[in-house]
């Protein structure tokens, strides 16, 4: 694919996908702090897991609900080179009710064009 083609069609996307999310780099159980928050825009999606699954509360088993473990979250390279997110690091989506705050999992930077985050619930 053209390069330019390439780089309109990811900012075409983000214009509709992105979100504001703030990213709070973590050492253990504390904040991080040879490392700086960030304020960016990226893409989060929560509703397309496969992870979801019943989940049995007590030995009865008659209270059911849904265990959700998170989602992934793009983060496109080129807008935010000098983010660094990291496994144990946190992210808040900051436009949702409630502002839900997922952990980083994994991060996959294989990919040239974004950084690929995988979320599990922190709240």
């Amino acid at each position: 694919m053209d390069a330019d083609l390439r780089a309109d069609l990811q900012a075409e996307v983000d214009d509709v996908w992105s979100e504001p999310i703030r990213h709070l780099p973590m050492s253990g159980a504390v904040s991080d702090m040879s490392r700086d928050m960030a304020e960016i825009a990226a893409i989060l999606r929560t509703g397309m897991r496969d992870e979801d699954r019943p989940s049995f509360v007590g030995s009865s088993g008659r209270r059911r609900g849904v265990l959700a473990s998170g989602g992934w979250l793009k983060i496109d390279r080129a807008a935010w080179p000098a983010l660094t997110p990291r496994k144990g690091d946190k992210v808040v989506a900051l436009d949702r009710p409630g502002q839900p705050v997922f952990d980083v999992l994994a991060v996959d930077d294989r990919s040239h064009l974004r950084l690929i985050c995988d979320l599990g619930d922190a709240n």
